[in-house]
């Protein structure tokens, strides 16, 4: 057998846990992508990867049936959340169902896992953004078997994590709602590792708190602390002063599939899609934009009457699809979308790879664009701080 090819793989797994031989297992790629891998001395040419492979056969996909400005009403579970705090509310009408939930969390080692919560409290570590490939495929045969047992079940992850999901179980369950995110990219574990080298060592990760899009005071930020002192922060303008989220912003560091990627149209495959709704200023400026608000697409009737059981929880004001997907580069023809790959990737990987990543970002990462952007966006806020300052002194 032959998988699919790597420029086309997404890493949902599907083929890993469907494998009757376990033949298949990962492998980091030179970019630090885990990808599958067959040893061909175990497969038996069932051909059971290639069945349940979303990038040859793409699950039934469904137009969008409605669109929503959304925003939780509990402030708290506002405050720690990326936007809007929608995975809260959902995930709390789960619990309440007695089933669990499935989102992602950082481990011990800052690895980003995709892992099971049946409360509330083990629900938290999967609010807010992990911008960086996550691992979810050992998750599927657990899935599965709270399905058949009759629990009910709340995936949140990727759109390509939902599509592995969805063929590695073969049918459909009622008591399963899909919560995917409107995604712009998926990075390099390698990338994301190697910037974590600049802040402390890999056995000293327990003593480090990330936080990207923090909701601090002065503006939505990365927020890095180190053993209790803070580390590195930039609460404005964190595209451009953060090296790290400039490579992400900047699509330098994502995996290849995600160049020309099938699951960022109008067409989808969850029953639920939640994003940031940038631009939000210009439809909706009654809402407390301050504080987040998420963009909420309805794709299924289940994923409707999920919404409908958490409506006292939530301030929902209709919205058009347009409107969220212009600045989400969502494609509303249902076409594949498509970005151009950055002509720096290759040689920024292999110094990334060689020299670490103080060398790649001092090379490759400060370029003139991003000069100019620094300069127009942060150097003017910063100074109307220190002005702020002295004026409350």
């Amino acid at each position: 057998m032959k998988l699919v090819d790597s420029t086309h793989c997404t890493g949902c797994g599907a083929c890993i846990q469907s494998c009757p031989k376990k033949a298949i297992s990962y492998k980091d790629d030179a970019e630090g992508f885990p990808t599958p891998q067959i040893d061909n001395d175990l497969c038996v040419n069932c051909g059971m990867c290639e069945k349940v492979c979303p990038a040859l056969h793409m699950p039934e996909t469904h137009p969008i049936q409605a669109a929503y400005a959304a925003q939780i009403l509990d402030r708290d579970a506002l405050k720690d959340s990326t936007s809007g705090g929608l995975f809260t509310a959902f995930s709390r009408e789960i619990f309440r169902r007695g089933g669990v939930v499935y989102g992602c969390v950082w481990d011990k080692n800052y690895n980003a896992v995709v892992r099971k919560a049946e409360n509330e409290e083990e629900m938290k570590p999967m609010r807010s953004s992990k911008y960086v490939w996550s691992y979810a495929a050992d998750t599927f045969p657990e899935i599965k078997a709270l399905l058949e047992a009759g629990r009910t079940v709340l995936f949140a992850g990727l759109p390509c994590q939902a599509a592995g999901l969805k063929k590695y179980l073969r049918k459909n369950y009622e008591q399963l709602f899909i919560l995917d995110f409107l995604c712009s990219g998926t990075p390099s574990p390698l990338a994301f590792n190697k910037y974590l080298d600049t802040i402390c060592r890999p056995s000293a990760r327990e003593n480090l708190h990330l936080k990207f899009r923090d909701k601090n005071p002065y503006g939505v930020g990365v927020h890095i602390t180190y053993n209790g002192q803070k580390k590195k922060t930039a609460p404005a303008g964190e595209h451009i002063t953060n090296p790290y989220y400039y490579s992400f912003y900047s699509h330098l560091i994502d995996r290849r599939s995600c160049y020309e990627c099938p699951y960022g149209t109008d067409q989808r495959i969850s029953d639920l899609t939640i994003c940031d709704y940038w631009g939000i200023a210009n439809y909706h400026s009654d809402m407390d934009i301050k504080s987040g608000v998420s963009g909420l697409m309805v794709g299924t009737d289940k994923g409707s009457a999920l919404l409908e059981a958490v409506k006292d929880q939530v301030q929902l004001v209709p919205t058009k699809k347009e409107n969220i997907g212009k600045a989400n580069n969502l494609l509303l023809n249902g076409q594949k979308r498509s970005r151009q790959v950055p002509e720096i990737r290759d040689v920024f990987f292999e110094t990334l790879r060689t020299q670490g990543w103080t060398k790649a970002e001092r090379r490759y990462l400060y370029t003139p664009k991003r000069m100019k952007m620094w300069i127009k966006t942060t150097k003017p806020v910063r100074f109307l701080a220190k002005i702020k300052r002295k004026i409350l002194r």
